[in-house]
């Protein structure tokens, strides 16, 4: 008799991640996630043990993609402003749903409540800012920043703005997330991306 074919991990993850962004975290139970995988709820405790085990395993993953993901949208420009713009609103693009909206900022207070949610959140959010100092730095090297913070400064500073941008979306979601965010990330860089006009010097 031949065995079952197991599904893999990446699957139950993928249906996890479609079920948390979905129903929330309160409605969140290996039962949901089990029938939108399509598979027993039995096979979900087998592997992951319980629900904050899979939820730990759902932000370890994002941790571990962030790298690869980042520098395909990055690769994606051709200058460095334009790749530390495409890295700063990454994160963002599967979140912009008005109707799910509530639902991430419910997620965002539960990964805030447990220690080591927290820190894998930290941990993602520290890989975002990594990338974001390296295009800044080149940005400045090419003269396309000027007179900005030094790189790791100004790669805070963006995170911090995106992130604070998305909470008050999430609150009133009106219009795209993404579009907001990008036209706030624009202002905020606006002083330092016009190179300033060389002084004209008057005849004597």
């Amino acid at each position: 008799m031949a065995r079952p074919v197991e599904t893999h991990d990446d699957t139950l993850l993928d249906a996890a991640s479609r079920v948390l962004m979905t129903a929330g975290p309160a409605a969140f139970t290996l039962a949901r996630v089990a029938e939108v995988a399509g598979v027993s709820a039995a096979t979900l405790v087998k592997r992951f043990g319980s629900k904050q085990e899979l939820l730990l395993r759902l932000s370890q993953r994002w941790v571990a993609s962030l790298d690869q993901e980042l520098e395909m949208a990055a690769a994606k420009r051709r200058s460095p402003l334009a790749r530390f713009r495409a890295v700063a609103l990454h994160n963002y693009h599967e979140l912009d749903h008005a109707d799910t909206a509530a639902l991430q900022l419910a997620a965002l207070a539960v990964d805030l409540q447990d220690d080591e949610m927290r820190e894998l959140l930290h941990r993602g959010w520290g890989r975002v800012r990594s990338h974001l100092s390296i295009h800044a730095e080149q940005a400045i090297a090419e003269g396309d920043l000027v007179g900005s913070p030094p790189p790791r400064q100004l790669a805070r500073i963006v995170v911090g703005a995106m992130e604070g941008g998305c909470l008050a979306w999430s609150v009133h979601p009106e219009g795209s997330l993404v579009r907001r965010l990008g036209a706030d990330l624009d202002a905020l860089l606006s002083g330092w991306t016009t190179r300033p006009k060389a002084t004209r010097r008057r005849s004597p």
